[in-house]
């Protein structure tokens, strides 16, 4: 193959438990809380019609591959994602959490990595996450951008489950910042719609990250579920010392 070649994921061996386990300390220390909303009507959809699912997610942050693999096993879905090649050389260990390659300067590369992503969506358990801005932009960037490869990832899927996935990092009531994630509804796609399938989508996972806004910034704690407390906040440990002091005085 010309160009860059295809680096497949690789989810075997005991390094993938080892990352994992990094990955959830992390969370705990970094963040003091994942707050969902949509994810039970996600794990309904899959339940009622096994079948793979292709997640649209915006890429506002360096934790996000750590967040996708974190949600892959919550979910939970056989979970894979498309990272850029030259990134995946660098950080080989991605590829034991699901990542695969695509360089986006070779026409070949992005053929490849396309027809593999594809047939990963034919298992009935697969996920594939993609981030269609193709790079870094902030919580609030608009227009999101997407690049046109998602156009071509349908026509040769032919006919996909498709989820949008808002992802935004802020701050409420502690010193540690807060992931909060919105899983839009999950509607099939067929290949007769790529030609609309990118404005389509990026109007729909730009609503979707709307919504998630307003919600994260009225900090509305009602209409989220807790995926994951991280460690107790400063607040919380003083909380607790002046309880202690209490409890000694009596």
């Amino acid at each position: 193959m010309n160009g860059s070649p295809l680096i497949r994921a690789y989810k075997h061996g005991w390094p993938r438990i080892l990352i994992d386990r990094l990955i959830r300390r992390r969370f705990r220390s970094r963040f003091f809380a994942i707050r969902v909303q949509g994810l039970e009507r996600l794990r309904t959809a899959l339940a009622d019609e096994p079948a793979g699912t292709l997640f649209l997610a915006n890429h506002s942050c360096w934790w996000d591959l750590f967040l996708v693999h974190y949600l892959n096993e919550s979910i939970p879905v056989d979970g894979y994602g498309m990272m850029e090649h030259a990134n995946l050389k660098r950080f080989s260990f991605f590829q034991r959490i699901g990542a695969f390659s695509v360089d986006r300067n070779s026409p070949a590369s992005v053929r490849a990595s396309i027809s593999y992503a594809c047939d990963l969506l034919a298992k009935p358990d697969a996920a594939v996450w993609i981030f269609p801005q193709g790079s870094i932009l902030g919580n609030d960037a608009r227009p999101l951008g997407f690049q046109p490869g998602l156009r071509l990832l349908i026509k040769q899927a032919k006919r996909v489950r498709v989820v949008a996935a808002a992802f935004r990092y802020d701050f409420w009531q502690d010193e540690r910042p807060e992931i909060f994630i919105r899983f839009g509804e999950p509607r099939w796609v067929e290949a007769a719609e790529a030609s609309t399938v990118v404005t389509t989508w990026e109007q729909t996972l730009t609503d979707e990250l709307d919504v998630l806004r307003d919600d994260a910034t009225a900090q509305r704690a009602e209409r989220f579920t807790t995926l994951l407390h991280g460690q107790g906040s400063v607040s919380e440990r003083y909380a607790r010392f002046r309880q202690r002091l209490r409890g000694g005085s009596d």
